[in-house]
């Protein structure tokens, strides 16, 4: 069994840059305990499957497959922050996106159509996509990392999505590390 998702990656700019705004908040909040996300695991999460064994996760690589050959690339930029779940119980930083957002709902869309179709649920909660910076440990002690986070002007280079990443997730006791399985280019734009 192997934990996988599929994940829209960033550029190598917008990841040096987010980078960049995880490390000034971390020295701005050293005393804090958060666990804050590194460059290379940096993405957009579209699906997150869980464990899936071989047959599955080649009907779910011919599902992102098919998704990828109905939706042409586009662009997005990484900006705005947030706070997952809310501003008050918040345990999770994040950035949005903006840009073509109406392309990346629709590969969502596509996606979990075309996953359902070989008997993957469908996700419950909606569609919400953003990029996770931060998990925080001590919640109640982080009011001013929040409030400092929700403040902040962000924006990135934008950059084009043309693939969908399908990662596999291995858990250690340092954290989660990715490995890609395979990488599935959109449709070529006319």
């Amino acid at each position: 069994m192997k934990r996988i998702f599929a994940a829209i990656d960033i550029s190598d700019e917008a990841r040096r840059i987010v980078t960049d705004y995880i490390e000034s908040l971390r020295e701005e909040f050293p005393q804090i305990r958060v666990g804050w996300e590194r460059a290379e695991k940096l993405h957009l999460t579209l699906k997150f499957f869980g464990d899936v064994d071989e047959k599955q996760l080649t009907e779910l690589t011919s599902a992102i497959e098919e998704t990828s050959k109905q939706i042409s690339d586009f662009k997005l930029q990484i900006t705005k922050t947030g706070v997952f779940a809310s501003k008050r119980n918040a345990r999770i930083l994040w950035l949005g996106v903006r840009g073509e957002t109406e392309k990346l709902q629709k590969l969502n869309e596509i996606l979990e159509t075309e996953c359902e179709k070989k008997r993957f649920h469908r996700d419950k909660r909606s569609f919400k996509s953003h990029l996770t910076i931060a998990r925080l440990r001590e919640p109640h002690k982080s009011k001013e990392l929040i409030e400092r986070h929700l403040g902040n002007e962000f924006n990135s280079a934008e950059f084009q999505v043309s693939k969908i990443t399908i990662y596999e997730s291995r858990l250690q006791k340092t954290g989660s590390i990715y490995e890609v399985i395979k990488n599935v280019e959109l449709k070529i734009q006319n």
